[in-house]
C-alpha cells in the first residue's frame, strides 16, 4: 500500500476503535431507563410506541405490575432430564425458571448453574389481558406422571387449561386448551404473552448482545431489537437526532417464532401457526437483584424483556380449542439450534460472515472430539490454517524482498519527480511493470486472512462452546485473561494482549519497507491501536492471533536470511507477426 492507503486504514482503525469505546461508555454506563409496556395497534421498530390510558388499563405498566386478589397459595413445580430443570409456578400458570444443568457461573457463592428468566417477576408464557386490569392470575395446580397441569376459568365463562411436558434436551412443550362449554360462541379480546426476560451473566457482558429476536410466517424475515436501540440515537456522543426510548414494537405482521438471548443462551418460543401472535413489544428492565460480583459493587445491569401479542379470537359453541407452544430454552449452539427448523439457527446472528463462521464452529467442535481442550484446538486450527497459506506468504515474502532490490531505482525516481507526483506514480507503475514486481504483493496474506479473523470474532460473540473451557493461565477462553487487578486504578491485567501486540510491533519491524518513508514507519506502530480493541475481548480471539503472529515471524525470518535478489527486466513478449492478403 502507498501512504494515502495507510493514511486511509489508520483512520478507518482509529474511527473504528472510537467507536467501540463509545458504544462501552455510552451503553454500559447508562443505563436505559425501566420501561412502561403498553400494547399499540401499529408501530415500526423505529418509532417509540404512545399509548392512551385506556390501552394502560387493560395491560398495565410493569412497575405496576397487577396480580389479582384470588392468586391464592403459589404451588411450585418441577420437571427435568439430563440437561434442564424446569421451575412452574401457578401464579401465572407459567414458567418461573429454566436451570441448565451443564452450564455455570462462578458468582459470589461460588459455582452456580445458569438461570433463564432468573429476574423476571413474571412468569415466563404468562398470559394476560382475558382478566381487566389483572396481569398475573391464580391457577389450580396438579403435576402427574411427568406433566404439570394449570386450570383456571375466565369470567365470561371459558376454561383455560394449560399442560407442560419436556421433550427432548432443552425443549419444553405447552398444550393450551379453551373450552366453552356453553351454547353461544364466545369472543376472547387481544391478548398477551410473556416471552421473557434476558439478563446479563456477568456485570460487564457487552449490553451489544442483549436482543430480542422473530421471525415473520409469511417470508421468512429476520427482525431484531438489541439493548442498544433503547439509548438516545447519535454520533458519538455529540449529536443526537433521537431520545431515549422505553418501548419498541415490531412491525404489526404475523410471526413464526419470539426469542430473548444474551450473549451465550437463549429462550425461543414458537407459538402455533394457526393463532401467531402479530407483534413483539420490547422494554428494558433493571435489574434491581441482580448480585454484586465485588465488594462495594453498585453497578445493577439492564435486562431485556419481550411479550408477543396475539388478536382476539373465536371459540364455537361446545367446544374445545387446542393449540400448542414449544420452547428452547437453552445455550446458542448452531447445530443444536439448526435441528430445531423453521431457521431458528438464525439467533445467532452470522449475518453475511456465516460462510466463514459455520466452517469455523464446525472445525472447533471437531477438533475437541480429539483434543478435549479448546486452547489447543485452537492452536491447531491456527497452524493448519497458517500450513494451507504458507505458499501464499512465502510468495509474498520474496515480493516484499524484490521491493526491497528495488528500493533504491524508487528513491531515484522519488527524487528526480518531487515536484510531479502524478508523473512519479506513473514511473514507478512502469517500474514495477518493467522488473515484474506486484507492489501490493505482501498486503495479499493479510487480506487472506481479514475474513478468517472477522469470523473468529463473530463466533466468540457467542461461541458458548468455549465457555469456562481453561488453557494455561486463562480461566475462560470467552473473557480476558485476567491474572490480577490493581484496585486503586481499577485495572486488570490481561497479558495476553500485551504479548499479541508485542509479536505485531515485531512482525511489522521485520517486514522489509520499500522505502524509509517517515509516515510509513509511523504506520509500525499500529499495532499498539489493536491493545485497545483486543485487551477487554475474548482471550481466545487473542490467543489465535498470537500463535498466527508466531508462526509468521518464523517465516518472515527464514525468508529474511535468504539473500537480496538481483533483479532483471521482464522480457516483453513479442507481438504476432500481421499477416496481410494481397490480391
Amino acid at each position: 500500500m502507498d501512504k494515502k492507503g495507510w493514511i486511509g486504514f489508520g483512520i478507518s482503525l482509529v474511527l473504528l476503535l472510537a467507536w467501540q469505546i463509545y458504544v462501552e461508555y455510552h451503553y454500559v454506563r447508562q443505563q436505559p431507563a425501566p420501561a412502561e409496556s403498553t400494547f399499540s395497534e401499529e408501530t415500526s421498530p423505529d418509532q417509540q410506541s404512545s399509548k392512551t390510558p385506556e390501552e394502560s388499563q387493560t395491560l398495565g405498566p410493569l412497575e405496576s405490575f397487577e396480580k389479582s386478589p384470588d392468586l391464592g397459595k403459589e404451588i411450585i413445580s418441577y420437571l427435568e432430564n439430563d440437561k434442564i430443570r424446569v421451575s412452574f409456578t401457578s401464579w401465572g400458570g407459567g414458567i418461573q425458571n429454566i436451570e441448565l444443568k451443564e452450564h455455570f457461573f462462578r458468582g459470589p457463592n461460588g459455582k452456580e448453574n445458569i438461570l433463564l428468566n432468573r429476574f423476571d417477576e413474571e412468569p415466563l408464557l404468562n398470559l394476560s389481558g382475558w382478566d381487566a386490569k389483572y396481569n398475573l392470575s391464580g391457577y389450580q395446580s396438579e403435576s402427574k406422571e411427568g406433566k404439570v397441569f394449570f386450570r383456571r376459568n375466565l369470567t365470561n365463562g371459558v376454561t383455560l387449561e394449560r399442560i407442560f411436558s419436556l421433550s427432548q434436551d432443552y425443549q419444553i412443550m405447552m398444550e393450551q386448551r379453551l373450552i366453552n362449554r356453553s351454547s353461544l360462541p364466545i369472543t376472547l379480546p387481544k391478548y398477551r404473552i410473556n416471552m421473557g426476560l434476558a439478563s446479563p451473566i456477568h456485570v460487564k457482558d457487552a449490553v451489544q448482545n442483549m436482543a430480542v429476536n422473530w421471525l415473520t410466517l409469511k417470508g421468512a424475515r429476520f427482525g431484531r431489537i438489541g439493548l442498544p436501540d433503547f439509548n438516545a440515537a447519535g454520533f458519538l456522543g455529540l449529536f443526537y437526532w433521537r431520545g431515549p426510548r422505553t418501548v419498541i414494537d415490531s412491525p404489526n405482521e404475523p410471526l413464526r417464532w419470539v426469542a430473548v438471548k444474551n450473549q451465550y443462551f437463549t429462550i425461543v418460543v414458537s407459538p402455533p401457526s394457526s393463532l401467531p401472535p402479530i407483534q413483539v413489544e420490547a422494554v428494558p428492565v433493571e435489574l434491581s437483584q441482580f448480585p454484586s460480583e465485588r465488594e462495594g459493587q453498585n453497578i445493577k445491569p439492564v435486562g431485556i424483556k419481550a411479550w408477543a401479542y396475539f388478536p382476539e379470537m373465536s371459540i364455537e359453541p361446545n367446544s374445545i380449542l387446542s393449540v400448542q407452544f414449544k420452547t428452547y430454552g437453552g445455550p446458542k449452539e448452531y447445530a443444536r439450534l439448526k435441528k430445531l427448523g423453521d431457521h431458528i439457527d438464525r439467533v445467532m446472528e452470522y449475518g453475511m460472515w456465516g460462510w466463514v463462521v459455520k466452517p469455523l464452529v464446525w472445525c472447533m467442535v471437531h477438533f475437541h472430539s480429539f483434543i478435549p481442550n479448546y486452547g489447543l484446538d485452537i492452536i491447531l486450527f491456527t497452524l493448519l490454517l497458517k500450513g494451507i497459506f504458507w505458499p501464499l506468504q512465502s510468495k509474498a515474502n520474496r515480493n516484499m524482498k524484490a521491493m526491497q532490490a528495488l528500493s533504491p531505482k524508487l528513491k531515484e525516481l522519488q527524487a528526480r519527480y518531487k515536484d510531479q507526483p502524478d508523473k512519479m506514480q506513473a514511473e514507478m507503475m512502469k517500474l514495477y511493470r518493467e522488473y515484474g514486481v506486484n507492489p501490493v504483493g505482501g498486503c495479499l496474506p493479510m487480506l487472506v486472512q481479514v475474513p478468517i479473523f472477522i469470523g473468529f470474532y463473530t463466533m466468540l460473540q457467542g461461541s458458548v462452546e468455549l465457555r469456562n473451557q481453561s488453557f494455561l493461565w486463562i480461566r475462560d477462553l470467552t473473557q480476558p485473561d485476567t491474572i490480577f487487578r490493581i484496585p486503586s486504578v481499577g485495572l486488570d491485567i490481561n497479558p495476553l494482549p500485551l504479548i499479541m501486540v508485542g509479536t505485531q510491533i515485531l512482525l511489522s519491524r521485520m517486514t522489509p519497507q520499500a522505502s524509509e518513508n517517515p509516515q510509513l514507519k509511523v504506520f509500525q506502530w499500529m499495532p499498539v491501536f489493536f491493545l485497545f480493541f483486543f485487551y477487554n475481548f475474548a482471550s481466545a480471539l487473542s490467543l489465535y492471533w498470537t500463535v498466527n503472529n508466531l508462526v509468521t515471524i518464523v517465516q518472515t525470518y527464514r525468508n529474511l536470511k535468504k539473500p537480496v535478489p538481483v533483479l532483471h527486466r521482464v522480457k516483453k513478449q513479442k507481438s504476432p507477426h500481421k499477416i496481410s492478403l494481397m490480391k
